[in-house]
């Protein structure tokens, strides 16, 4: 679909996009903590916005982390990053004539995340009676709305949140 320019590798583009939603979320993960700032970005000559080359490689780490998550292909669990290459080489098998069935298979989204924005409100707003009916500790309470409040990400043990969920 991409246009066929001498500048440009249309494939790469229409492949890359299978994964696209990992950089998406690496970015949004880097905001969520609180590792972006204005200061991060420069403004180009040709008034482009960039990252710094400190941010650009604190992003392809985190990038590199969520490309190395494991996820169910096939009958076996594997990182993103080899989901990706098998379907690159099944495409050049098939490109090559070693091949006459293309079968790109790309695993579901699934994004592992147990704090939303209408969960951590519920735990900011949350009264010493409601704690007490919901059964949560006193303490545990206090460390999350401190990390909160800090922008931290917030551990919610399954017990916790099956409380602030009901």
């Amino acid at each position: 679909m991409h246009e066929t320019l001498l500048s440009r590798t249309p494939l790469v583009y229409d492949l890359e996009e299978l994964f696209r939603w990992l950089i998406d979320l690496s970015v949004i993960e880097l905001l969520e903590e609180n590792k972006l700032k204005k200061s991060d970005f420069i403004l180009t000559e040709n008034y482009h916005i960039r990252l710094k080359p400190e941010t650009s490689k604190l992003l392809v780490e985190k990038i590199k982390s969520n490309f190395n998550l494991k996820v169910s292909y096939g009958k076996k669990y594997f990182a993103y990053q080899n989901v990706l290459y098998n379907n690159i080489s099944q495409l050049a098998q098939f490109v090559g004539d070693k091949k006459k069935i293309l079968e790109i298979k790309v695993p579901p989204i699934k994004i592992n995340r147990d704090d939303n924005l209408e969960l951590r409100n519920k735990i900011l707003s949350m009264s010493p009676e409601e704690r007490k009916r919901l059964g949560i500790n006193k303490s545990t309470l206090w460390y999350m709305k401190k990390n909160i409040s800090s922008k931290d990400k917030i551990k919610i043990y399954d017990k916790i949140l099956d409380r602030l969920k009901d």
